[in-house]
């Protein structure tokens, strides 16, 4: 059922505006909130929508999603004594590896699909 979902709201353009319009909302929201929306799930969602079919834009929305965290004041979480640009690598690795595996799941179920399709 995610599958189906994410497969029919992740073409390339649409996911993209899609992935833009959750992190400028939950940039105001942290703004307006002063940071308090700081689960990585909620940076990641974005992260997953576009790298469903491609892993560069997956990428690329791993680091916009720090970037909207920094911004919004979600970054640094309070009484963190690493630097910030620590905290930033770190957030950024974890939705690249996010990127990465949706992407890899998104390959298998368009492969599956293809398969189903062909028989």
């Amino acid at each position: 059922m995610l599958a189906a979902l994410l497969g029919s709201i992740t073409d390339t353009r649409r996911a993209g505006a899609v992935a833009l319009l959750w992190l400028l909302v939950l940039t105001v929201l942290n703004v307006q909130t002063a940071g308090s929306l700081r689960l990585t799930v909620l940076f990641a969602i974005p992260v997953a929508i576009v790298s469903w079919s491609s892993w560069r834009l997956g990428f690329l929305f791993a680091a916009l999603s720090v970037i909207a965290a920094k911004f919004g004041g979600a970054m640094p979480e309070p009484g963190s004594t690493s630097p910030l640009w620590l905290d930033g690598m770190l957030v950024f690795i974890k939705l690249s590896i996010d990127a990465v595996v949706v992407n890899a799941w998104g390959r298998r179920h368009r492969r599956l699909a293809a398969a189903s399709g062909d028989a």
